[in-house]
């Protein structure tokens, strides 16, 4: 990711109401919209989920400037999901889900570059919990 795709990302994510929370809401509905079978995966009710997303989220979007920082925290996350039974292929439609969810909130401030941006952070993410997954895996 480029400094200024980071920081799209950064300044994008602070606009969002109330934390994200609305928008954490949305990313569910959209999820199990995409993939009915994640719905199992998730112990809690939806609202209760969005919550700990937004606030996840919000500590992602903070901490991907500083890789020392970030991928600690994005590989811990990785070895929870593992215990809640993620897989590989869960990771495209939470993507999608996202993507779908930040355009929604993100209004008439979403245009290509931020969904790039987004996308972009979203892989890196992606791609650093599947790798930390694998290692816990074996």
């Amino acid at each position: 990711m480029t400094p200024s795709q980071l920081e799209l990302v950064r300044a994008s994510y602070a606009t969002l109401p109330e934390g994200g929370a609305a928008m954490a809401a949305d990313f569910y509905r959209n999820l199990f919209e995409l993939a009915p079978r994640t719905r199992a995966l998730f112990a809690t009710e939806p609202d209760a989920m969005a919550v700990k997303f937004s606030a996840e989220l919000a500590a992602i979007v903070e901490a991907i400037t500083s890789y020392e920082t970030f991928a600690p925290r994005v590989r811990e996350l990785a070895v929870r999901h593992v215990t809640y039974g993620v897989q590989p292929h869960d990771y495209q439609p939470v993507g999608q889900a996202l993507i779908r969810a930040l355009a929604a909130h993100l209004g008439e401030g979403w245009d290509d570059e931020l969904e790039a941006a987004w996308r972009r952070a979203y892989n890196l993410v992606a791609e650093l919990m599947m790798e930390a997954a694998e290692d816990d895996r074996a």
